[in-house]
């Protein structure tokens, strides 16, 4: 089968792997994340790219949970699910951005959604997650990308007065007109930016690489900084169910074969979302 492959010097490449794992599912579609592309150059060979992934099964189509807390020790029951022990063990074997992938659990997708808006259910149900973080208000988010729009989307559903900025002045959305209770950090180095907009005693939720953050203005202001990554089942299944209600952004959807296409796309900020199929 055809899949994406992080060669020896980690650069991905479009190859065919001997055999398909089994039992197997077929992939319909699979989303290119941020956490993808951080592996470029990093991960070891071999690695397969790829978990914002939508397969058919018997019973319909369902997007697969990346990964599996355990759901019992005492970081899971803390809520903090990502940190547990059993977390880090991959459940998309061998990658997403493949032609096909072991038989594992997934959460059914709803009648009208396409496939591509399917891959959707992974990093909505990581938004989903971090928003229970985020005190109710006025919000800024910091880092207008696809997941900025996903927070602004969540965000403005459950009644906040949701504001936007980006380092790229094309992506930014309306600037705040004043301190804000909480920000959201969505893109890299955007933490100095968030704690300057919040006002004292607010929250600042890191979601992406912050960069680094002055102590000062946190404890002299007294802010509350808090971190989250990534999704649950549950938070996953409720991704799924929410996903028809939500104006989220159109990807861009490219054959796999063109995966270098779509990458560079990405890279260049010319795309808010890529998605491939097989």
């Amino acid at each position: 089968m055809h899949a994406v492959v992080l060669d020896g010097v980690g650069q991905p490449q479009l190859v065919d792997v001997a055999a398909a794992p089994h039992p197997s599912l077929e992939v319909l579609a699979c989303g290119l994340c941020g956490s993808d592309v951080e592996k470029i150059g990093r991960a070891p060979a071999g690695t397969v790219l790829g978990h914002e992934v939508v397969v058919r099964t018997e019973a319909g189509r369902e997007a697969l949970i990346h990964h599996r807390p355990c759901g019992v020790c005492a970081r899971c029951r803390a809520g903090h699910e990502s940190t547990c022990a059993d977390f880090a063990s991959p459940t998309i074997v061998p990658g997403g951005l493949a032609e096909r992938v072991l038989a594992t659990e997934g959460v059914a997708i709803p009648d009208g959604v396409s496939d591509a808006q399917a891959t959707m259910v992974e990093p909505l149900a990581c938004v989903l997650r971090g928003v229970k973080r985020v005190p109710r208000g006025r919000v800024l988010v910091v880092g207008n990308g696809f997941i900025g729009r996903l927070f602004t989307a969540v965000l403005e559903r459950r009644g906040d007065d949701v504001f936007a900025v980006d380092a790229d002045p094309g992506r930014a959305g309306r600037a705040p007109d004043g301190p804000v209770d909480a920000a959201v950090v969505c893109a890299g180095g955007g933490g100095e930016a968030a704690l300057a907009a919040v006002e004292p005693g607010g929250t600042v939720l890191v979601f992406a690489d912050a960069g680094a953050l002055p102590a000062e203005p946190i404890y002299r202001r007294e802010l509350t900084v808090v971190g989250s990554r990534s999704a649950t089942p549950e938070s996953m299944r409720a991704a799924a169910a929410l996903l028809l209600e939500l104006e989220l952004p159109e990807p861009v959807v490219l054959p796999l074969e063109r995966f270098a296409e779509g990458l560079d796309l990405f890279l260049r900020r010319e795309a808010l979302k890529v998605v491939f199929v097989p």
